[in-house]
């Protein structure tokens, strides 16, 4: 089992997010099978709240590991914190994604990259601003809603064949606080074990610790 794989599999299926922001010409998760207008409504982020904090328990490959995600500015700054113990390798993993930039690195030894967001491909996916084309291709669905952590919820799955892989979320406002998805031969599960709504978040928290050495990509 490789360590470093198991990381990447973890930022990939769980940097897709649930954006919450609408337009007069799109689908959204909340009324797929109708049209959605909410008149004087600019778009602020991928959330619809400024600013969250979720702890996840996450398994995969019978490996089970924290995942943190901290956001602010509806999603403009936002961090997500990987940590777990394979076979008694310690890992603590860090995506940063502020100005439009990704930074990405290891806290264990204090290394890592920066990248312009721009020149990046990620699997995001905005659920609240979809074309009936990609909502097809996804072959998304909202299944009903459920309470989880004292939040209404809504459920929603996808079986996209382009992405090849099938899943089931909960999400509030943009928030996903369960994801389960089957990526074929892999599974993964992730639980929201607490989430905090609208805290106050230090911007020091959105900066790259000053003895990791990050080079430019």
């Amino acid at each position: 089992m490789k360590v470093g794989k198991i990381v990447y599999l973890l930022f990939i299926v769980s940097s897709i997010s649930f954006g919450s922001c609408k337009n007069k010409s799109s689908e959204s998760a909340t009324g797929i099978d109708e049209k959605v207008e909410i008149a004087n409504e600019v778009p602020k982020g991928k959330y619809s709240i400024k600013s969250g904090i979720v702890e996840y328990k996450t398994e995969m490959m019978g490996v089970d590991a924290k995942q943190i995600i901290t956001f602010d500015d509806f999603g403009k700054k936002e961090i997500t914190e990987v940590l777990m113990d394979v076979m008694g390798t310690k890992i603590h993993s860090v995506t940063l994604n502020k100005d439009g930039y990704i930074y990405n690195y290891d806290m264990v030894n204090k290394t890592g990259t920066k990248r312009l967001a721009a020149n990046i491909k990620t699997p995001d996916i905005d659920f609240e601003n979809m074309t009936k084309e990609m909502i097809k291709d996804m072959n998304l669905k909202k299944i009903g809603s459920e309470k989880f952590l004292g939040k209404n919820c809504e459920k929603v799955t996808i079986d996209s064949k382009s992405m090849q892989m099938k899943g089931t979320y909960l999400i509030y406002k943009g928030v996903p606080l369960m994801v389960n998805t089957d990526l074929g031969t892999m599974k993964m599960n992730l639980l929201a074990q607490k989430f905090i709504e609208n805290p106050s978040i230090s911007d020091g928290k959105f900066s790259v610790p000053a003895d990791v050495k990050i080079s430019e990509k």
